[in-house]
């Protein structure tokens, strides 16, 4: 049986379980909604992406890639485009404004989702 290392992994689930229970003080960090922010946070497998979408909704998402998370790559910024992150080994490129889905590359599965939730002036991320 012939096995391709071409094709992808990850179910969906396959991103190693690290438990998740930060409580971050950057709400206010993270600025207007109307503004694109995003802060990078220890945490996670990888590291953790933080961004606000409108007022009160903020989402945390791991920064390894889902083609091969055995390969343990943490995705990066775009230089060129906010809001967009690549993954040095296989160039798959994630959009965080429509949930981390990737938009270009051989990934076909978005970044791993934590839960999110404001717990007084505190950001409570969590799996």
């Amino acid at each position: 049986m012939f096995l391709s290392t071409m094709c992808e992994t990850n179910n969906g689930l396959e991103i190693p379980y690290v438990r998740v229970d930060l409580h971050l003080n950057i709400i206010s960090e993270l600025g207007n909604p109307a503004q694109f922010t995003f802060k990078l946070v220890d945490g996670g497998v990888n590291g953790i992406i933080i961004y606000r979408g409108e007022f009160d909704e903020f989402y945390a998402f791991d920064r390894t890639c889902t083609l091969w998370p055995e390969h343990n790559e943490q995705v990066a910024e775009d230089s060129e485009f906010s809001g967009i992150f690549t993954c040095p080994e296989c160039e798959s490129q994630y959009l965080l404004l429509t949930g981390a889905e990737p938009i270009s590359g051989p990934a076909t599965f978005g970044l791993k989702q934590y839960y999110t939730v404001i717990d007084g002036s505190l950001l409570h991320v969590y799996n």
